[in-house]
Formats: structure tokens, C-alpha cells, sequence
């Protein structure tokens, strides 16, 4: 008896394919070739090569699913050169885990130097269809046949075993692929805008704050444009500093009845001003509250650079953890979230306050020494609420990106067939 052909269907199909029947089950290594590229070396990128080229690494940091302009060129000699042709699927050859290592990028340009440790996919299939398969619902089997653990490897003998589901129709795999391109597209239009804002704010605060040496900003509100110029005072003379208590992440827990939070979360959760706190805890013997208008930083990490992270929260009697030095303003003459976002302004400044080798610390003895000009307090307040209005058109952008991306990931799910076989 003949073999059966495996056959899928996916979830989601277009008007025009339903009836189409399933998709045919084959592996890689029969609907297309692997070859591999070679070697181009960092040594080898110039600025003004002659020839555009895609390193392996740059899949992981450049370049999404379908690659139509160029980031590098080499002078290499081009008989040393692996050229792409358009349609090209490149898939990296090495990588840090093997989930990773699903990382596919479709070449829609003739001509590029391929480096080494790629993996170059040739067949009639449509390149950007089996890129946005590879990245969705191929990852875990590629996964599976990647090989290694602290380097992962995913040689072409693995690779051509891979199984998919193809369209009978070639029509059915280019719907598919302008479809997610088209999404691409309005996500990048998004990004774009959300960086056009950040690059905004990050312009308005150069303006709206003193330059070094100076004593007035470029720009000033027209009702201050006669307010004369900025006081000078060091931050020891308009605050008084205190640490929070340990508060170890175990102590967090979404059962937790009191608001509060870890000195890793102004990494990686708060802005300049902490209007919602997001963690809770069980733990308030013996800690440090929170004060309406505080200024938060953190006071160690492995590298400088984070330090100069201030948040100035809006709530009170939140549990403040250890290693957050807290910053209480005088309040007849600094708002906390003009100051917080002054000090962020400041980072070089903030940044040679800092000490240590291999683990960083700012202690409050040294930022206490931090000059910080002040205008008068309607100013402060009316920079601060500039400032904030510009912060809600940046989350909101965030949102909507954020949103554009939950959306093509859940329409990839359902375009690709979940399981093959």
C-alpha cells in the first residue's frame, strides 16, 4: 500500500481558500535546499562597502521576518562571497538557547553576502511564508532539533527534517505572507512614532532645563519669561534622605494586602513619576513607607549606568524595599516629580557621584551634593505637567504598539497550523 500524505488545516484560512482542502505535510529537505554562507568577520564590515551584507548575529538584532534594505557592507572579496537570491530564507546556524535559534529572515534582494553560521533555505515556497512559520508555530520543533546547551547549534541535516504544512495553492501562501507584511508595516509605522515622541520629550527637556553652566533654559512658558533666572541650591539644602528596608522578592505576592516596591522594579517597571504601584505584600513590621511626592533611585547595580533612574511616586504608605534611597523634598520649594525628572536629566551629573568596581552604589551622602536649579514653584509645576501630558501620548503609543504586536502574534497562531502530522 502507498504511504498516506500527512495533511493539516489551520485555523483561520481566507474566503478563497477554505475549500482548497488541507495542507500537505513534507519536510524541508523536500520542497527546498540548505546550503550554508561564509565567514564574514566584524574586521570586514565598512561603512562604505561594496557589498551589502547580513551577518549571523544581525538576525537576532536587526532584522525581522522579511528583510528589504540593508544595514552592512564589506569590501570582501566576492569569491570568498555566499550571494543571496531573492526568496532566500536565512536561518542562524548558532545561537545562546534553542528557542532563540528560530530566528528566520526572508531576503528579498539579489546579491547580498550571506555571512557564516547562516543556514540559506532555497525553494519555490514564498520566503515570506516560511519566515513568519519558522518564527510562530515552527519554533518548537526546530527547538527540538537544535542541538547543544550552552551554544546551540541547528545544522542543515537537522533542519531538513523539520515538517510543515504546505498550501496546495501558492496563491494561499502569499495571501498569507502580504497579510502579515501589510501588519508589519503599520507596526513599524507605529514604532516610528513612538520613537519620534521619546526623541521629543527627550529634546523638550534639553530646552526646558538649564544647559551646564547656565542658569535659565532655552525655553521658557510665557508667563515666566520675566521670572529672572534660576536659584542654584545643592540637593542636601531642599531634601532629606532615607533608605528602604529588605523586602526580598519572595515577600511579593499578589495576595498581598499593602502596596510596594522592590528596588529592581525602577529598572524595569516605573518612568519618571509612579502613579499606580503594581506589586503588593504581606511584609510591614519594621518598614519604610512611602510619602506622597517622594523621589525613589536605586542605590546599587552592576552597572552605572541605572543609577541615575529616579521615580517620584504619587501614593504614600507604600512599603519602600531595601536598596532604594529615598529622597523627601521640602515641599515649599521642590515638587518631587519636577526633581525626579531633573535628576534624570542630570545623569552624567548623577553618574560621578557613583561608586564601586564590580557592584555600583549611590549613596545619599554623595547625591546630596547634586546642583539642582530651581525656578519658582508654579514653573516647576507647569514643566512637570508639560512633561507628564507628553508621558500619556508615549504610553499610549506603547499601548497601541504593544497591542499591534499581541494581535500578529495571536493571527500567526491561527494562520499556521498549530501541530503537523
Amino acid at each position: 500500500m502507498p504511504e498516506q500524505k500527512k495533511a493539516v488545516v489551520p485555523r483561520l484560512r481566507f474566503p478563497e481558500f477554505r475549500d482548497a482542502g488541507p495542507w500537505e505535510v513534507k519536510r524541508l529537505g523536500e520542497v527546498g535546499t540548505i546550503i550554508k554562507g561564509k565567514g564574514i568577520s566584524k574586521s570586514d564590515i565598512k561603512p562604505n562597502g561594496i557589498w551589502p551584507c547580513i551577518r549571523y548575529g544581525e538576525l537576532y538584532t536587526h532584522y525581522r521576518e522579511v528583510i528589504r534594505t540593508i544595514v552592512s557592507f564589506t569590501d570582501a572579496d566576492p569569491g570568498d562571497l555566499v550571494l543571496s537570491q531573492q526568496n532566500d530564507l536565512i536561518i542562524p546556524a548558532s545561537g545562546e538557547t534553542k528557542e532563540d535559534i528560530a530566528t528566520a529572515s526572508c531576503v528579498m534582494l539579489d546579491g547580498v553576502a550571506l555571512g557564516g553560521d547562516l543556514n540559506i533555505f532555497r525553494s519555490p515556497i514564498d520566503g515570506r511564508f516560511l519566515a513568519y512559520y519558522v518564527r510562530g508555530n515552527l519554533k518548537t520543533q526546530i527547538a527540538k532539533v537544535a542541538q547543544g546547551d550552552s551554544v546551540v547549534h541547528l545544522y542543515p541535516s537537522q533542519l531538513e527534517k523539520v515538517e510543515l504544512g504546505v498550501p496546495h495553492e501558492p496563491a494561499e501562501q502569499q495571501k498569507i505572507a502580504d497579510c502579515l507584511s501589510s501588519l508589519d508595516e503599520l507596526i513599524e509605522l507605529q514604532a516610528k512614532q513612538l520613537e519620534a515622541l521619546q526623541a521629543h520629550k527627550k529634546g523638550l527637556m534639553q530646552q526646558l532645563f538649564p544647559r551646564e553652566g547656565e542658569t535659565t533654559p532655552r525655553l521658557r512658558f510665557p508667563e515666566f519669561r520675566d521670572a529672572g533666572p534660576w536659584e542654584v541650591k545643592r540637593l542636601g539644602e531642599i531634601c532629606s534622605f532615607l533608605k528602604g528596608k529588605g523586602l526580598p522578592k519572595t515577600a511579593i505576592t499578589a495576595e498581598g494586602s499593602v502596596p510596594c516596591i522592590h528596588y529592581g522594579e525602577l529598572f524595569t517597571e516605573y518612568g519618571e513619576v509612579i502613579r499606580k504601584v503594581k506589586s503588593c505584600t504581606n511584609t510591614t513590621t519594621d518598614s519604610v513607607l512611602s510619602e506622597e511626592d517622594d523621589v525613589l533611585m536605586p542605590t546599587s547595580d552592576v552597572t552605572p549606568n541605572g543609577l541615575a533612574k529616579a521615580s517620584c511616586i504619587k501614593e504614600k504608605n507604600v512599603v519602600l524595599g531595601g536598596d532604594i534611597l529615598v529622597i523627601r523634598p521640602n515641599k515649599q520649594q521642590v515638587f518631587g516629580e519636577y526633581l525626579s525628572r531633573y535628576i534624570r536629566y542630570q545623569e552624567k551629573d548623577v553618574l560621578r557621584l557613583v561608586t564601586g568596581t564590580t557592584v555600583f552604589h549611590l549613596y545619599g551622602n554623595a547625591i546630596s551634593h547634586l546642583r539642582v536649579s530651581l525656578p519658582r514653584m508654579s514653573e516647576q509645576q507647569k514643566i512637570a505637567d508639560c512633561l507628564s501630558s507628553l508621558d500619556e501620548l508615549i504610553e499610549l503609543q506603547a499601548k497601541q504598539l504593544e497591542a499591534l504586536q499581541a494581535h500578529k502574534k495571536g493571527l500567526m497562531q491561527q494562520l499556521f497550523p498549530q501541530e503537523v502530522g
